[in-house]
């Protein structure tokens, strides 16, 4: 993971025993998790190109680790690109466009979506924009991701 000059991840002890049990269903490589106590949920990243694995058919690999640790699973795909990431964070939602600025605190990225799609990205009191600027932080060092309004 640290070949691109990606921040180091730090895993508490109960993600890396949810990353154990997703890998004894599917044999993918994840490079993060992320549990959601709050809207019970885990994310997992897996790397470029597994999404499709993670998930397995008819989402077979997904509802049987539902049902082991009793959470709902949102799998992202990893890309070494952040402005691909950022894609892969926010689907199904299209994106327009991604701007990247270096400011004073760090770098941060604008997102352009559909006026239709601004309030599914942000999501209810900011849950779907909180939880992309926290995996970008954890993948790239990327400050802030904003909505462009």
């Amino acid at each position: 993971m640290g070949d691109n000059k990606m921040p180091a991840v730090k895993l508490s002890q109960t993600e890396m025993q949810y990353i154990t049990i997703f890998q004894g269903i599917v044999n993918v490589t994840i490079n993060d998790c992320i549990v959601d106590d709050e809207e019970n949920k885990v994310v997992f990243v897996v790397s470029e190109g597994q999404a499709g694995l993670a998930i397995g058919k008819r989402g077979i690999n997904i509802n049987k680790l539902k049902e082991m640790i009793a959470k709902d699973v949102e799998i992202i795909e990893h890309s070494s690109d952040p402005a691909k990431f950022i894609r892969n964070c926010f689907l199904p939602i299209i994106i327009k466009n991604i701007t990247f600025v270096d400011r004073s605190s760090g770098k941060a990225a604008t997102v352009e979506v559909d006026n239709k799609d601004k309030g599914r990205a942000i999501g209810r009191n900011g849950k779907n924009i909180n939880k992309v600027k926290n995996l970008v932080l954890r993948q790239f060092d990327i400050l802030d991701v904003m909505i462009k309004q």
